[in-house]
């Protein structure tokens, strides 16, 4: 074959191949307009799906002095979205073949009453679509939840006694498909589907064996999809251990704790009329695994085993990576796991990892000024401080909005331990399972949890510390002998 011809073939294929890759994915921009954020940063982000809640950063944005930034995504399928600045975040659908001009309300971010006291909270401030505005899909899920809750509230009574139940529903359901075919949105459409589907369960117009034939069975459930993931996931809830049928309780638990095996909890399951499709049943019993590790009935390593398995299952490859991402969340959260690592800027300027302290223990906490409860514990981290320092290495983190002052504060009182703002490090937050403030974690010598819930120092820290310390050393009479 001649090298114009083979040429000539290239050149085609890479053609089909561009306009292919085109028709399947299209490039969108995306323009914010986020008043009071100028100079600070953006992260945008999604779940990679709604079983295991992994995060997946898409980009980091630095907002210019206009409050502005943009960044491009590629879209199949509309993809619900984060943008996130320090505590505030909006979440919207973002659609193929559209960019978008949004802008979100004015936010002032010094304002220290709007940042977390004592528990970890994300505001969510309004925002406008300020392009497309033909059909926009954010518009129209904001408008058909507005009718979702008027009928609810309005009915919700005669939908649980069943009074006219299904004629309260069926002529909602009409006028439902008015405003959809008004909108002529084909993901709002189905968006809607699913409510209405929760509304004929709750009239009992709806039996179970009819939603999952109808939505579940049989389908190749987009598990980024946060409107069919939430219907999933409060459908499914504890159903294993609570509603499952065809099996003993201590079948269930044989399963789990002796034979510690997947394939034999599945085809345990697979009695039941419900979970006859094995690719439905996989995906139930990730979702129900979640629950089930918190409780004392099972044996924590056993789940883990099936989740193992489940990782190697070949039904479908999206319930591999859910495996393994459920369980190392779960594991993170278990004593003698290792710990992810984390940097940050002390308030001297200088960077410090977890990694860089192997040898000590290490003391968290997070705190806040606006904290009531913190600041008292910081005056007993200080006595600490003076005792353990040896031993221990102790890290103070603020979400504090104003870190200048937060850093005068800590050298005003003396506190002479590693001090830092939260800065960027939003992940450590969901890392650490971080909520109520102040928290405070003890990680070992060799960067292990030991305890993601320590005891404050006010809480007897040191006493229980002591303890530990004997325990691992089989000497409780010895005080301190490191």
């Amino acid at each position: 074959m001649s090298k114009p011809i083979i040429m000539i073939q290239k050149l085609a294929f890479s053609i089909l191949i561009f306009l292919l890759s085109s028709t399947v994915f299209s490039q969108n921009n995306i323009e914010v307009h986020f008043p009071g954020a100028e100079n600070r940063v953006a992260h945008v982000w999604a779940y990679t799906d709604y079983i295991s809640y992994n995060r997946k950063e898409i980009s980091t944005n630095n907002i210019n002095a206009k409050g502005e930034f943009s960044f491009k995504l590629k879209l199949n399928n509309p993809k619900p979205v984060f943008i996130q600045v320090a505590f505030f975040r909006v979440q919207l659908f973002l659609e193929p073949n559209r960019d978008y001009v949004i802008e979100i309300d004015k936010v002032d971010f010094n304002n220290e009453d709007l940042y977390p006291s004592n528990v970890i909270a994300y505001l969510a401030p309004k925002y406008k679509i300020v392009s497309p505005t033909d059909h926009e899909l954010n518009n129209g899920i904001f408008e058909s939840e507005e009718m979702f809750s008027a009928f609810v509230d309005s009915n919700y009574l005669a939908l649980i006694r069943g009074q006219n139940a299904k004629f309260l529903v069926d002529s909602f359901a009409s006028e439902l498909d008015n405003f959809i075919s008004d909108y002529n949105n084909k993901y709002l459409k189905d968006y809607t589907a699913l409510q209405m589907a929760q509304l004929r369960l709750l009239s009992h117009d709806y039996s179970t064996q009819m939603v999952v034939d109808k939505y579940f069975k049989g389908k190749a459930l987009t598990l980024n999809d946060p409107s069919l993931m939430r219907f999933f996931n409060s459908f499914w809830s504890n159903y294993i251990v609570n509603k499952a049928k065809g099996f003993s309780p201590s079948g269930l638990d044989s399963a789990i704790n002796i034979d510690k095996s997947y394939q034999v909890l599945s085809a345990l399951l697979s009695r039941d009329p419900l979970l006859k499709d094995k690719v439905l049943r996989e995906l139930v019993i990730l979702r129900n695994i979640i629950q089930m590790y918190h409780s004392d009935r099972f044996d924590k390593s056993a789940l883990i085993d099936i989740l193992y398995d489940i990782s190697r299952s070949k039904l479908r490859k999206e319930h591999q990576m859910i495996a393994v991402n459920v369980r190392k969340r779960l594991q993170s959260f278990d004593r003698g796991n290792k710990v992810p690592d984390f940097e940050f800027t002390d308030i001297h300027g200088d960077k410090f990892k977890l990694s860089d302290f192997e040898g000590m223990y290490v003391y968290i906490n997070v705190w806040n000024m606006n904290c009531a409860d913190c600041l008292p514990e910081m005056e007993y981290t200080k006595e600490l401080y003076e005792e353990y320092d040896d031993i221990i290495k102790f890290i103070s983190i603020s979400v504090d909005a104003d870190t200048a002052t937060m850093a005068s504060y800590v050298k005003s009182r003396e506190y002479n331990w590693l001090c830092a703002p939260l800065g960027e490090n939003f992940q450590f937050l969901n890392d650490y399972n971080i909520g109520v403030l102040p928290h405070y974690i003890l990680i070992d010598k060799e960067g292990k949890l030991e305890m993601l819930n320590a005891p404050t120092p006010s809480d007897h820290f040191s006493d229980i510390f002591l303890k530990m310390l004997n325990d691992k050393r089989g000497n409780l009479k010895v005080k301190r002998q490191y």
